[in-house]
């Protein structure tokens, strides 16, 4: 303990950097005045510690309603009873450093614990300097700091009125408090993913792994709605015993992103689109068809999960109606097939316009061969409807052919190439029908040529 001489050296010489000093009390809340830059005459005054911080807040560093949460009595003491020897908390226009140790009070003789407080002068230097950088940059960026203690499971939380829900001040039951959080404030279908990412074990596994822990989240604000955040943790000591948390909004950047990406997609489904029928053009549908019969085969799943069809349609006769009527009636007839197409099948099944009157489809999830025997007549008898709706005196009908994964395999090419085969094996009986078989050996052997003469 110093004697009166030195403590008054010392007083002397702090007061030239600190505009108060105070002797605090925690256990009955009172503070003595040891130097007021402010107001001197508050020199050598106790007063209600509580009272006296949120009285002078304004002028002792522009102290926020946040921050004084930090200073009040209890939550100082929660500090001192970790066993921090001090605690330091910078806010944008000043720092409060309070120093913690044990005395003897020196007019009841009596044991009590003490606190010092100092809270620098704003005169811009180095430490202003710091202030303003908080103010203007990190705090523009970042939500809020938490500071955490992953051994007591405590957290301290630094944020600046950004209108964000933010944590509570401080706590002792982070693990707690995430979980709440995240009910409160994360959409529904991502809170799991946030509190998993948040819980202490996962964290701690990340920083020593990674040295740094990183995840993105949404989050609905009271004002702007569906936020993106990105949450970072990174050890704050070299003892690796402080997590510091930081989380930044990046709303702008996910919604810049999100645009950029629904172009794109959109830019990609133009590339794909057959521009006269607004099904896919050949292109789009092999890519398409390719994609999902490769993640067929890796599945395990049930024989109707794991089961697809691909169907060749060729129109019967349309070369005679573009001859005849002209290539805008032949478009139009077209569209009018495209149309049946859409109407008959699921929203996830494909539709390809292969190249001139011939169309392709992948059907999926099909149960048996009588359910896509069942569509291929709708479509044909759809098709043939056509004639009489557009007053055409040619018959126009359909032929089709389908093969089937996994009984024919699962590339795609090798489906293409057995429902074309067996396409024309419908046109060769007589066109306006479907073929979902291969016939037998016996129906070709004394013609091999016969069916690969294409019908008119």
């Amino acid at each position: 303990m110093l004697d009166l001489s030195s403590h008054q050296t010392l007083l002397k010489a702090l007061s030239k950097t600190f505009s108060c000093i105070g002797r605090i009390n925690l256990d009955r809340d009172e503070l003595h005045v040891l130097h007021q830059a402010e107001h001197p005459e508050e020199v050598g005054n106790d007063y209600c510690y509580s009272s006296y911080i949120q009285d002078h807040a304004e002028e002792l560093g522009h102290i926020s309603e946040l921050y004084l949460e930090h200073l009040m009595p209890q939550e100082l003491k929660s500090v001192y009873l970790s066993g921090r020897e001090n605690f330091e908390l910078t806010m944008p226009d000043s720092a409060v450093k309070y120093t913690f140790y044990h005395e003897h009070d020196p007019v009841t003789d009596v044991g009590c614990d003490w606190a010092y407080i100092y809270i620098v002068l704003n005169e811009g230097n180095d430490l202003d300097l710091l202030r303003i950088i908080t103010n203007e940059y990190l705090f523009k960026s970042c939500d809020y700091f938490v500071y955490i203690d992953p051994f007591r499971d405590s957290y301290v939380t630094f944020a600046s009125s950004s209108g964000t829900p933010v944590p509570p001040a401080s706590g002792d039951k982070y693990s707690q408090e995430v979980v709440k959080y995240a009910r409160a404030h994360v959409p529904v279908d991502e809170q799991e993913k946030a509190i998993r990412e948040m819980t202490m074990p996962r964290v701690i596994a990340e920083l020593n792994r990674k040295g740094s822990h990183v995840f993105y989240s949404g989050v609905i604000e009271p004002e702007r709605g569906y936020t993106r955040k990105r949450v970072e943790y990174r050890y704050c000591d070299a003892n690796h015993t402080a997590i510091l948390l930081i989380r930044t909004d990046v709303t702008d950047l996910w919604n810049e992103e999100q645009e950029r990406v629904a172009k794109l997609q959109h830019a990609l489904e133009m590339a794909y689109t057959d521009l006269l029928t607004k099904v896919l053009n050949k292109q789009g549908f092999l890519s398409k068809a390719d994609t999902y019969l490769t993640q067929l085969k890796g599945l395990n799943h049930s024989k109707a999960d794991s089961s697809a069809a691909v169907i060749f349609l060729d129109l019967d006769n349309f070369k005679p109606v573009n001859d005849t009527y002209g290539h805008q009636v032949g478009d139009s007839l077209l569209q009018s097939v495209a149309a049946i197409l859409r109407q008959n099948v699921n929203p996830d099944d494909l539709i390809g316009r292969y190249g001139g009157d011939e169309f392709i489809l992948l059907i999926k999830q099909v149960r048996n061969v009588k359910v896509v025997s069942d569509l291929a007549q709708k479509i044909l008898t759809a098709i043939a409807s056509l004639n009489e709706k557009q007053n055409l005196a040619i018959d126009v009908t359909g032929s089709m052919g389908a093969a089937f994964a996994p009984t024919d395999g699962y590339d795609l090419n090798q489906l293409i190439y057995i429902a074309d085969q067996r396409l024309y094996m419908a046109k060769h009986r007589g066109k306006n029908m479907a073929v979902f078989e291969d016939e037998p050996p016996h129906a070709t052997a004394n013609d091999p040529e016969e069916l690969s003469t294409e019908p008119a």
